[in-house]
């Protein structure tokens, strides 16, 4: 588990206007003094918004880390965000933040939507909402044995329901019924 200074959002992912760090980076305005914001990755708008945003002393700009890095701050973290405004197909970085033990607030797109239960097992928000997205993360830090706790749970259930041996499960029983189908054919 990564340490933290104080309550710790973590964003992993390219640095450009879909993922919506943007977004992220605006509701941090909005968030007290003590939140602090693990950023990874890189992309065509770093440079850029860590211009905009470099007064805030609570962000760390990471790069590029390693799986093992992303592992620990993923444990490490009281929120995993995914902010993505839009054109995401499926939230597998939902899934991580999931079986990492880590309550997820996400961006209420059509990927994303599916893979949170639409709002069961993530915290949801309206795509490009500074202040819901802000209001969607006080909930989960302000409420650590209450929000955070139900979403941690529910996250690993839903993370576990998309594992490898689950998955695997599923197409030995899809192969055995195509199997038993064709015999009935013939």
């Amino acid at each position: 588990v990564w340490p933290t200074e104080g309550p710790t959002i973590l964003f992993v992912g390219r640095h450009e206007p879909r993922k919506g760090l943007d977004v992220l980076l605006g509701a941090m305005r909005h968030l007290p003094p003590d939140v602090r914001l693990w950023i990874a990755g890189d992309g065509p708008d770093t440079d850029r918004l860590r211009q905009e945003f470099a007064r805030d002393r609570r962000i760390d700009w990471l790069g590029r880390i390693s799986d093992d890095e992303k592992a620990r701050r993923l444990r490490g973290a009281d929120v995993f965000c995914a902010p993505s405004i839009g054109g995401e197909s499926f939230g597998i970085v939902l899934l991580e933040g999931m079986a990492a033990g880590t309550p997820v607030v996400a961006a209420d797109i059509p990927g994303y939507s599916a893979v949170a239960g639409d709002g069961r097992y993530a915290a949801l928000f309206p795509p490009g909402d500074e202040g819901a997205l802000a209001d969607a993360v006080l909930g989960v830090i302000s409420d650590p044995d209450g929000e955070a706790e139900v979403l941690r749970k529910a996250g690993a259930e839903r993370a576990d329901e998309y594992s490898m041996a689950r998955l695997a499960e599923r197409y030995v029983c899809l192969y055995r019924d195509a199997i038993v189908a064709r015999a009935r054919r013939r």
